[in-house]
């Protein structure tokens, strides 16, 4: 399975990791139709201090071996897929939140439904946020 990276250090807060998620999973794969239709991206830049530049960081799902947000969810939307990634089944998802309060990471979002990093399965063969970066801050690992 796959694993996003995060260099700190190289990051420059551009955001086109969260605007090339949002596109990747819009319905027409369109920046229009991602801001007509709402789509929130799965991966955010946050600034954990007020220096905006050493205090960046990413929340986006880690995909954990043992995951809190499974363990909270009462309707199994969260599960474990084939190659070990964590996924929400957004027909099964009840928006209760639990997840979203369990999960230590903050990459998950309810708004209405689960919204969290699903490493682009289903729309990409590779994790856009990765190939949306101009510097190189994000990069994928093959974890076992």
């Amino acid at each position: 399975m796959n694993k996003v990276i995060f260099n700190k250090n190289l990051c420059i807060a551009c955001h086109s990791c969260e605007v090339g998620c949002s596109i990747i999973h819009s319905p027409e794969k369109s920046l229009i139709s991602a801001i007509v239709n709402g789509i929130k991206p799965r991966i955010h830049i946050v600034y954990a201090s007020d220096d905006k530049r050493t205090g960046i960081t990413i929340e986006q799902c880690k995909h954990c071996k043992k995951a809190k947000c499974i363990e909270a969810c009462p309707e199994n939307a969260l599960f474990y897929d084939e190659e070990g990634r964590v996924v929400c089944s957004e027909e099964k998802c009840t928006g209760c939140g639990l997840c979203e309060k369990a999960f230590p990471f903050h990459a998950i979002r309810v708004i209405d439904r689960c919204i969290k990093c699903d490493l682009c399965k289903g729309v990409s063969d590779f994790p856009v946020c990765v190939t949306s970066c101009p510097v190189g801050a994000l990069t994928v690992k093959e974890i076992s």
